[in-house]
Order: C-alpha cells, then sequence, then structure tokens
C-alpha cells in the first residue's frame, strides 16, 4: 500500500492565530455553567433540547460530505473545496 505524506504548509503565524481561536472559541465551554444556572430548570432542557436537535443536523451535513468527498482531513478537506485553498 503506498504510504502518502503531509506537506507542512503552517507557518508559526498560522499555528499562534488557531491557538488563539482556540483559546477565545473555548469562552462559551467555561460560561456554558453560568448561562445554565441563570436559566433554571426549564431554560436549560429547553437548551438542551434545541442543541440536541442543531447537532444532529451537523451529523447529518458532516455525513453528506464525508459519502461525497471521501479524503482523510475531515473538515480542512470540506473547506478546501468549497473555498480553494
Amino acid at each position: 500500500m503506498e504510504e502518502k505524506k503531509f506537506d507542512r504548509v503552517l507557518g508559526k503565524k498560522d499555528v499562534l492565530a488557531l491557538a488563539f481561536g482556540a483559546m477565545i472559541g473555548w469562552g462559551w465551554v467555561i460560561l456554558a455553567g453560568m448561562w445554565i444556572q441563570k436559566a433554571g430548570s426549564l431554560g436549560a432542557m429547553a437548551a438542551f433540547g434545541l442543541g440536541g436537535i442543531m447537532i444532529v443536523f451537523v451529523g447529518l451535513v458532516y455525513a453528506e460530505l464525508t459519502s461525497a468527498l471521501p479524503q482523510s482531513g475531515g473538515a480542512q478537506v470540506f473547506s478546501q473545496r468549497a473555498l480553494g485553498k
């Protein structure tokens, strides 16, 4: 079987931008506990129900994209196909 190698395409600035985005992006995870406390029981149940429904649609989209583009790389491959390099 032929072994494929990935090219290094991320520079130091790219890695720094990804790390900064990851730190900012995790803010919602930290704040989720506070949001649930403020929402109360019914608000929390509604939020989790709505979030679950949205995740089902995200899963369906990934299932379609994976069957349409069967390459390793996941979301990176999908984004590159849609937006180009």
